[in-house]
């Protein structure tokens, strides 16, 4: 039995098509507010002819990460577990829940993982995990996590649930890490990189030169599934199909929708501005600012990433970006 943790999100949507293609016996986690309506179209996005057939295979089981006893009872009988739920945000006000799932989650997760005898955990951290290069510079598996004020809460929370992973290996656990860059493909267009998409269909005005790296999700799903059918463990892995600046990105993705790209750049001083009075304005109407000061810091930085150690250890090729933005692209036309 294989359990799925964080299955509604745009990796575990593809995760989950990917295993049960397989024929395995696939448990997911999934916490009672949660919808599985994205889950079913991106399923129906890739299998139109056996969709429906394909998601009732799932186990699907109601529980928080944070509830001992529904964890306790989701891993009853498993031997696989994939950890992918998490909270990304860059807000002030989603700190304390990001701490509380990101890392006591995991904990929780590797303590009843432990006392259950399951067999391998692979877990799906994030580039953010390593940390802000104090420049911009070429960051691979050996770059060294520095306490600095330019790490993000959100890469501060996904750094300690790392080390909730390390100490279930020196525990016993056999444990693989993955590094996803940003990751892109269908699925919810209100969270994750679908914000990014629809942002420029409905007409984005502006653009960065910052440069980060990008992953299509189906290769996040194929890696996960064959380093966890393979032999290595206590090993973390950089999970990037190629790096991009900002510019080039919204760029690509409005050549796709056969629309205007941005037009502005948008240079720092003019992000600094942005993030302060979007502080401002959420204050007094009392709501999300649409851009924070975390997520202003790293609009214009230029950090590339390296995929050498993932492409050798096997021998994998990444889908091109230019596919990936397409399949994603044709997706968020559809359900936009």
């Amino acid at each position: 039995m294989i359990l799925v943790t964080g299955g509604t999100g745009l990796i575990g949507a593809h995760l989950l098509l990917n295993l049960v293609l397989k024929n395995d016996r696939i448990r997911a986690l999934k916490r009672n507010s949660s919808s599985t309506i994205w889950i079913e179209k991106v399923f129906k996005w890739y299998r139109p002819e056996d969709y429906n057939s394909l998601f009732n295979k799932i186990e699907w089981v109601n529980g928080d990460i944070n509830d001992l006893f529904a964890l306790k009872e989701a891993v009853q009988g498993v031997d696989l577990i994939y950890h992918c739920a998490a909270v990304v945000s860059y807000f002030p006000s989603d700190r304390e829940q990001m701490m509380k799932i990101n890392v006591e989650g995991t904990a929780n997760l590797v303590n009843v993982a432990l006392t259950e005898n399951v067999k391998k955990i692979c877990h799906c951290s994030s580039i953010a995990s390593l940390g802000a290069p104090d420049k911009d510079e070429y960051v691979d598996e050996s770059f060294f996590w520095k306490t600095s004020p330019r790490n993000s809460y959100y890469a501060i929370s996904k750094f300690n649930s790392e080390r909730e992973i390390w100490r279930g290996a020196q525990e016993g656990l056999e444990v693989v890490v993955v590094n996803p860059s940003v990751v892109i493909g269908p699925g919810d267009t209100s969270k994750s990189s679908g914000k990014i998409f629809g942002s420029v269909l409905k007409g984005l005005k502006f653009y960065s030169d910052g440069v980060i790296g990008f992953v299509d999700a189906r290769d996040v799903a194929n890696i996960m599934i064959k380093l966890m059918e393979s032999n290595i463990s206590n090993e973390r892995f950089i999970l990037n199909g190629e790096n991009l600046s900002f510019k080039d990105l919204f760029f690509r993705i409005a050549k796709y929708y056969g629309i205007s790209p941005p037009k502005y750049n948008a240079k720092k001083i003019l992000i600094q501005i942005v993030w302060r009075i979007e502080w401002l304005r959420s204050k007094f109407m009392k709501s999300k600012p649409l851009i924070t000061k975390e997520a202003a810091r790293s609009a214009n930085r230029k950090t590339r990433y390296s995929n050498k150690k993932i492409k050798n250890t096997l021998s994998y090729e990444f889908i091109s970006i230019d596919d990936s933005i397409k399949n994603a692209c044709d997706f968020y036309k559809k359900h936009s």
